[in-house]
């Protein structure tokens, strides 16, 4: 009996951290071709560099109703500040994000709202 217990913890543990792997796609785009691209957020942690809150990795995925689909297998960083000037910063371009309005047309804005305003339950 211990032993089906432990196997089944195991592969609790197993699930969860492969679900844990998995992108939180914050950004969905849809163009007039059908394709369609959606940007995850891969990790977040504390920002090392000064006036930054957040230094976040961004996953690239896009499909189309054919079948086809594309994920980037590359990573690309981003810094956030959620304070007052709220900004992410892409490459070492500062851009400024709003913070208020439904959100949905801008990826920046969208990352912003996933990073600095998480869903609480």
């Amino acid at each position: 009996m211990r032993w089906y217990l432990t196997v089944f913890v195991a592969g609790l543990s197993l699930v969860s951290n492969a679900k844990a792997m998995e992108p939180l796609i914050f950004h969905t785009a849809h163009f007039d071709d059908d394709t369609v691209v959606s940007l995850g957020l891969v990790s977040n942690h504390t920002a090392e560099r000064a006036g930054y809150d957040f230094d976040v990795l961004i996953s690239l995925s896009q499909g189309n109703p054919a079948g086809a689909s594309y994920s980037d297998p590359g990573k690309h960083r981003a810094f956030v500040k959620c304070g007052d000037p709220a900004k992410v910063s892409v490459r070492g371009i500062d851009y400024p994000v709003h913070t208020s309005g439904p959100g949905g047309d801008d990826w920046k804005d969208d990352l912003w709202r996933a990073v600095c305003m998480p869903p609480v339950s």
